[in-house]
């Protein structure tokens, strides 16, 4: 029989022709492991999870995983299918783990022979995969663990398959890659004395899970891991998944502590809490919103204006901010405090904001990083335009 890719199977079997259903599927793909083993692939195809549900089931399909992860910070869809650090995102925003694929796996930064610490890899040139990847989100925890930033490097190097940085380091393209485990001692195996595991993470969830808003009702979240779980006939399930279990939402929550945030402080900055915004703007002070337009006609704090900050450049304390495109915060008078905010501890948009709004001379900022997440977790009145 046919084997058919576990992704392209799940948009299959979610797919309707409504494009007003009541119920919101996000996936979100890694390009990095498109052809992964991590993502299992199914001999035949299964009725979609809008006949387990009995409704219609409208669905969006993604391989840019930073936006995933912002849409799991809005909570747009009531269901996130997605690798690990988009999972881990997800519970961290009032979604339930539900299932996941079975494996975990651990991955490794693999460096040249002569290469002896993980601090000595300062200088050298970096292979990663694309930005929002589970395997580049990875190393750069590993490399600030290492005391490291991705600016220690000489160079780094972007491509779309993890395989492709073992490639670099045996053409003497790179110095530094990350890889799976098990695909790093393979490879070394192929080529001795080449290189070495420098560093290694703990296991981590492997392939994808399946996340669900927590408000949904029990009936429905048991149709869904019916669905995700069991492969038989008479369920006409997804199969080639287990339900999700304490034990693996720590592993997720894991995951969150790594790359995801942003750091707690800025020097010189007043970092607020929700009680502190509210007070604040009834002294008058103004909040900016550095979000999507989308978001912000969405839902936003209200009296806030709206100053995008569209990033280019990486979510990182070092980021270039040349890269980006911060217009509307230098348009933002120099004399009026200020409150930045944008989509919580994950959204690096209003920290960016921060730091190139102290440049540019504004006096007074103030920023909210908990921002619009912990605004409606908190119950606080929003606006939409």
């Amino acid at each position: 029989m046919k084997k058919i890719g576990f992704v392209t199977l799940l948009a299959s079997a979610c797919f309707s022709v409504s494009a007003y259903a009541d119920f919101k599927v996000l996936i979100g793909v890694d390009p990095a492991d498109m052809q992964s083993k991590n993502l299992a692939t199914l001999v035949s195809p299964t009725p979609g999870i809008s006949s387990a549900l009995g409704t219609q089931v409208s669905l969006r399909q993604t391989a840019d995983l930073t936006d995933a992860m912002r849409a799991t910070r809005t909570q747009e869809n009531d269901m996130v299918v997605g690798p690990a650090h988009v999972a881990a995102s997800a519970i961290s925003h009032h979604y339930q783990l539900l299932a996941r694929q079975k494996q975990n796996a651990e991955f490794v930064l693999v460096a040249r022979a002569d290469i002896g610490a993980p601090q000595q890899m300062s200088g050298t040139r970096l292979y990663l995969t694309q930005q929002d990847s589970v395997r580049a989100y990875l190393a750069k925890a590993m490399i600030e663990e290492s005391g490291l930033t991705l600016k220690s490097f000489k160079t780094v190097i972007y491509g779309k398959t993890s395989g492709a940085g073992l490639l670099a380091l045996s053409a003497n393209l790179a110095d530094v890659t990350v890889a799976g485990k098990e695909e790093a001692e393979a490879w070394m195996k192929a080529n001795p004395k080449l290189a070495k595991i420098i560093k290694v993470t703990q296991p981590v969830p492997a392939g994808l899970a399946i996340m669900v808003k927590k408000s949904m009702g029990d009936a429905e979240k048991k149709k869904i891991l019916r669905w995700a779980v069991s492969a038989d006939a008479e369920n006409a399930g997804l199969g080639k998944m287990q339900q999700g279990t304490l034990a693996d939402e720590s592993l997720y929550r894991y995951i969150a502590t790594l790359g995801i945030l942003t750091p707690p402080t800025i020097p010189g900055v007043t970092t607020v809490d929700t009680p502190m915004v509210q007070k604040l703007i009834a002294s008058g002070m103004t909040p900016v919103d550095t979000r999507s337009q989308k978001e912000f006609d969405q839902e936003h704090i209200p009296g806030a204006i709206h100053a995008p900050y569209i990033e280019k450049s990486l979510k990182d304390r070092d980021f270039d901010a040349k890269l980006d495109d911060y217009s509307a915060i230098s348009r933002l008078p120099k004399d009026k405090a200020v409150i930045f905010y944008c989509n919580g501890p994950e959204c690096w948009k209003s920290y960016k904001a921060v730091i190139v709004a102290k440049q540019a001379g504004i006096q007074k900022i103030y920023w909210y990083r908990e921002g619009m997440p912990d605004w409606r977790e908190n119950k606080m009145p929003v606006e939409a335009k």
